[in-house]
């Protein structure tokens, strides 16, 4: 019996690393589910918003195997609906996974849909996250407009909607309207993350001490700034924080090193830029906790690959993981209480490695049940295989 064909539209995949965890709603998707079904991704062929040259190791214009998938990599030129619509004909997909509402790939396949360039196949979007009210208000005139626009012509028309998690699809419903399919299906995370790990790798604690690690692309949405006004009220105790990630708004970057000119000298921050999957790991084994103050997450790989690798979570209460609270793994924490912040802070600085290495190991246990549950995997098959029956 022939395969079934499941086509992917996203801005960025592998081998790149700077793009953020959409990028990796695709990665697990095809690791998961690639002994089922035929995966074709066409994407960018570079690495994120922040680094515009193009793969050095892959085709452009062409097919490469890239891990369990066929991928085509388009510059700019490619770029177009006539092109969208050649490949969708010559791979034949029974159905097609759009990763973004907002982005390029996406709007571009759903206008040639529209048009009628190419066949009524099912389509799935995941929005991950991008219509939550909170991530609205970014640049909101702009995407106002477009959803507007979109309702008018009916380019969402008979598709599918991808949500994380209840609260994500009456969100989804509050963008789009009530008169659409919406299916939940949570956030595939990979099979394992430092499978070895062990809590003895994790840095001694020693109260008055504190690492503090960042991961993540720096623009206005992940918060930084906040984090950095919040450590410059200390004073005392000996605090590193790394920053992990892409600079993607150099405008925001330079109001965050405003705030860290501010800091007293016993507060470190290193700016460690974009680094590849498994430094980012070695990074957080090193930290003691990781901290991300974000206006909004959606479901956040981030956030378990920081508790694999034994990091207590600083985070806020936007995010789907308000209940590292209750798990001992970390605070959830509102951002409206700054002075929260600043408490919590102070106990980080202030805990002593007995205390730490109770939460490390909770953190680590938490992401080890995510991992091992098969609730995620079970509602995506029932995602594709509605879309494919569609």
């Amino acid at each position: 019996m022939q395969r079934k064909k499941v086509m992917v539209f996203c801005d960025y995949y592998l081998p790149g690393f700077k793009s953020g965890g959409g990028m990796w709603t695709v990665v697990n998707l095809v690791e998961r589910f690639s002994d089922r079904y035929d995966f074709y991704v066409v994407t960018r062929n570079h690495d994120g918003k922040s680094d515009t040259r193009p793969y050095e190791n892959v085709v452009s214009g062409e097919w490469n195997s890239v891990g369990s998938a066929k991928v085509f990599y388009i510059d700019s030129s490619m770029l177009n609906m006539r092109k969208f619509a050649a490949l969708v004909d010559e791979v034949a997909p029974d159905a097609v996974f759009l990763n973004s509402v907002f982005s390029t790939p996406s709007i571009t396949f759903l206008r040639a849909r529209k048009s009628g360039a190419i066949s009524n196949v099912p389509v799935i979007v995941s929005p991950c996250g991008e219509l939550a009210a909170a991530a609205l208000k970014l640049k909101a005139a702009k995407k106002k407009l477009f959803l507007t626009y979109a309702k008018v012509i009916g380019l969402y028309r008979d598709v599918i909607w991808r949500a994380s998690f209840d609260a994500d699809a009456n969100e989804i419903r509050n963008a789009i309207g009530n008169d659409i399919e919406i299916l939940c299906a949570p956030d595939l995370p990979p099979r394992s993350i430092l499978p070895d790990f062990d809590i003895s790798e994790k840095p001694s604690k020693q109260s008055g001490s504190v690492r503090f690690v960042f991961v993540s692309r720096v623009v206005r949405k992940k918060n930084l700034h906040y984090f950095l006004e919040r450590l410059a009220d200390f004073d005392e105790g000996d605090i590193t924080l790394d920053v992990v990630g892409p600079v993607e708004d150099a405008e925001y970057w330079k109001q965050c090193l405003s705030a860290a000119e501010k800091f007293p000298k016993n507060i470190r921050l290193n700016n460690v830029g974009a680094v590849s999957y498994q430094e980012t790991l070695e990074y957080m084994k090193a930290s003691h906790f990781f901290a991300l103050p974000t206006l909004n997450e959606n479901f956040g790989y981030v956030f378990i690959e920081a508790m694999a690798s034994g990091c207590g979570l600083l985070i806020s209460d936007r995010t789907a993981w308000g209940d590292v609270d209750k798990q001992r793994a970390g605070w959830s924490l509102p951002l409206e209480r700054p002075e929260l912040w600043t408490q919590t802070i102070r106990r980080c600085i202030d805990m002593d490695n007995e205390e730490f290495v109770r939460m490390s190991t909770a953190a680590r246990d938490l992401a080890d049940t995510w991992l091992s549950d098969p609730a995620s995997e079970d509602a995506t098959a029932r995602l594709l295989e509605r879309a494919i029956n569609h």
